[in-house]
């Protein structure tokens, strides 16, 4: 249900960001980029987001660390079906929604966790922000409260001083008296003394009681809040010493990954007692932060309605209700957990890590014994064939090696449906596989059943560790992909590093053939710099990966999707360039020149060959096309990105045609009424008859042949290599072995007329 549609990396390896690409939507997606660029870091990015399995070796100089999003469509509708009661807002959200985004994120200990992005994230976030202005405005509240009560405390402790004062010089008053009797002054003395002081004293004394029962009225109505309070500040301190225990952690952590950077080598962690006692603190105060947290959130929430007035035990029952209204009982990492169940399978394709073995037991291949060598290979080959051990257990031996010879036939006729390389003119090879016993000589094997494979041609029958090593690699890659197409129950996306780097030309357009024909089944993620590999007909499923600074290996990776293009280095593209026919390395089409599109290789070594010898200092850059049939293509690439051109054509019946058909389908002149179509007269049927007749015998053919036809005529009718003769062209007028003053003034003209046409394309 879900097949992936875009993708971003941040913070892996070379890559800071990569920003959001699209890859193809025929689910073939082509990375081009020199050596270093940063393209095998898009496909590592990509397989470790379904992993999750990185080391130090992937972070960044600044220890920054990754995070890897990607995008899914999804049928509309499809995400209610596997979320269960999501609430009216969310389920609102998910049946409208057609695509899906899940980020895989790291943190210092280098594991993860898996969240959904995007729409769904952005209104879960939006509840969070909700629920913090909340819980702040409580917080807010709590402490104004928390304030108050410190006042009034403050107050009372004030009057139980003032009483205590007041109580004291009562008390000695009263003393006083006792002591004029005792030494016998009179009464009356000692009457008007107390008189003089206990009326004032006492009021005072009444007023402060008063005053204390108020207060402590008051302090007692508070005492649910104060406690409250107080559980505030003790949680609020214990997240904070977590916080700061956290980061502690968190620094002794980035000391060893700065280490393991430098060391470039893993340490073994079984004997590093003290790193992993490290990262079992840092997991154990993760968790514990998770659950004081939310402790803290609940109990703030808690205070609110303790401060409204409410009981205690309504004030527990109205937060579970208000941390409903306020947040999903989903979350990102919830849901992203949840819908990544869902996710294609993304696999990396290890070039030789599934070859046919010479031989490998049936008693290996049943017990799923893939720590034996050969056993994904073997798994594969059976996979494709379609057999499991029930086929083996045909009674009937006769029987048994026909069935086998049947299948052999038709695995191979399978396998050259792809594989178009033959030994010699035709001689093709064979995959074979053969049931066998051990015999008495294998000790504790005796009579065990065991498969045998062969890699058979006409002349040789070798196991498979005999064959070269492109036959053995296009094998394993055969059926690896083969049986992933047939066997999986969900979706798969392959990335393959630089496939056929050990194959032929024509055989690395075998491996195209097989994307093609698995790509219904699996999306496919493929690096090359081989132009074999990137077809000119389906540019858009190019992405072109590179530096942002072209002379430090220091700078970061930036990826340029199709119609980019033309803002990337030459040698970025030189695989696009070679198919598009330009042979000549460093230079290309630019969009700082303006670009003239001729028919093929052979006239773009003609017209640099007179640029040269006539001096012209215009900026003009030659774009060959392959033929004269993907003329159209170039300009379509042309405009795409946006780049002043225009097209030669010279006066053959192709390209008469050609002419006719871009002018009715793709352009007729530009804004600045300038011709795009430029046609040569008719006496020019293609470059070479720029020259006079003499001039091309004798700097061309470099021979003294009678010639009674147009130059191009006699090449074609000699079947002379064209494209050899007028390189060699261009290289002897490089070498200056071949100079303006040797032409004749036939020649010459016809020169002076291309670079006038030339100059005009300013």
């Amino acid at each position: 249900m879900m097949k992936l549609k875009a993708f971003r990396i941040r913070n892996f390896r070379s890559i800071v960001d990569t920003g959001w690409q699209n890859i193809s939507p025929d689910n073939i997606t082509c990375l081009i980029g020199q050596n270093e660029s940063g393209k095998t870091s898009v496909l590592e990015g990509l397989k470790v987001f379904y992993s999750g399995i990185i080391s130090e070796d992937v972070l960044r100089s600044d220890l920054s660390l990754p995070e890897v999003s990607c995008r899914f469509t999804i049928p509309k509708g499809w995400l209610i079906k596997i979320t269960d009661n999501p609430g009216t807002e969310l389920k609102e959200l998910l049946s409208a929604l057609t695509h899906l985004e899940l980020t895989r994120s790291w943190i210092a200990d280098l594991s993860s966790v898996i969240n959904v992005s995007g729409e769904i994230s952005q209104y879960l976030d939006s509840l969070e922000d909700a629920w913090r202005i909340y819980l702040n405005d409580v917080t807010v509240k709590l402490d104004e409260e928390m304030l108050s009560i410190q006042d009034l405390e403050n107050a009372f402790s004030k009057l139980i001083e003032k009483e205590s004062d007041i109580i004291s010089k009562l008390s000695l008053d009263e003393g006083k008296g006792f002591s004029f009797r005792l030494f016998w002054k009179k009464t009356v003395d000692v009457e008007n003394s107390k008189n003089a002081h206990f009326p004032g004293l006492k009021n005072q004394l009444n007023e402060l009681k008063k005053q204390k029962e108020e207060l402590n009225e008051i302090l007692l109505n508070k005492q649910l809040v104060k406690r409250a309070g107080d559980k505030w500040k003790k949680l609020l301190e214990k997240c904070n010493q977590i916080d700061i225990h956290l980061r502690e952690l968190s620094l002794k952590l980035e000391e060893r990954h700065q280490k393991m950077t430098l060391l470039m080598r893993p340490i073994e962690d079984d004997v590093d007692t003290e790193w992993k006692e490290v990262l079992y603190d840092y997991r154990k105060t993760r968790s514990e932060r998770e659950l004081r947290i939310a402790e803290l959130d609940s109990h703030i929430a808690f205070s609110g309605y303790i401060i409204e007035g409410s009981t205690e035990e309504e004030a527990e029952y109205k937060v579970s209700e208000i941390i409903q209204s306020y947040k999903s009982h989903y979350n990102s990492a919830f849901l992203g957990k949840k819908y990544f169940d869902y996710c294609p399978v993304f696999e990396l394709f290890e070039d030789f890590g599934s070859l046919l073995p010479n031989r490998i037991d049936m008693e290996d291949i049943i017990s799923g014994n893939e720590n034996v060598e050969g056993f994904k290979a073997a798994r594969n080959f059976l996979s494709l064939a379609k057999l499991d051990y029930s086929f083996f257990q045909q009674p009937s031996s006769r029987i048994l090696k026909q069935k086998i010879e049947n299948l052999n036939n038709t695995l191979t006729r399978n396998f050259h449906d792809f594989w178009q390389q033959s030994i010699g003119r035709n001689n093709k090879i064979h995959i074979q596989f053969e049931l066998d016993h051990y015999n008495s000589s294998y000790e504790g094997k005796a009579g065990k059943p065991y498969l045998e494979f062969w890699i058979k041609d006409e002349g040789e029958r070798l196991y498979p560790k005999q064959r070269s090593r492109g036959v053995r690699w296009f094998l394993s890659f055969y059926m690896e992909l083969m049986a992933s197409a047939n066997i999986i129950d969900k979706q798969m996306v392959l990335l393959v590093d630089e496939p056929g780097v050990s194959l032929h030309a024509r055989a690395q357009e075998d491996v195209l053939k097989v994307f093609e024909n698995i790509k219904d089944k699996i999306q496919i993620i493929y690096t090359t710099h081989s132009p074999h590999l990137v077809e000119i007909n389906k540019l858009h499923r190019v992405l072109a990966v590179q530096r942002d600074d072209l002379d430090s290996m220091r700078s970061t990776s930036r990826i340029l999707d199709p119609l980019q293009l033309s803002s990337a280095s030459p040698d970025t593209l030189t695989p696009l360039q070679s198919i598009l026919g330009n042979p000549m390395g460093g230079e290309g089409f630019s969009s700082k020149r303006f670009n003239l599109i001729v028919n093929d290789t052979g006239s773009f070594y003609m017209l640099n060959g007179i640029i040269l010898l006539m001096g012209f200092k215009g900026k003009i850059c030659v774009i060959p096309s392959t033929n004269v049939s993907s003329i159209p293509l170039l300009c379509n690439i042309m405009m795409g990105w946006g780049m002043d051109f225009a097209v030669l054509l010279f006066d053959n019946d192709d390209e008469i045609h050609m002419a006719e058909l871009l002018k009715n389908s793709i352009f007729k002149t530009d804004s600045t009424s300038r011709e795009l179509i430029i046609r040569m007269p008719g006496t020019f049927l293609n470059s070479e008859d720029l020259l006079s007749t003499l001039d091309f015998k004798n700097h061309l053919l470099e021979t003294r042949e009678g010639i009674t036809v147009p130059n191009s005529v006699y090449i074609r009718e000699k079947e002379l290599p064209r494209n050899f003769i007028l390189s060699r062209f261009l290289s002897n007028v490089k070498a200056e072995k071949i100079k303006a003053t040797d032409f004749d003034e036939e020649t010459l003209e016809n020169f002076k007329l291309i670079i006038d046409l030339l100059g005009g394309l300013k």
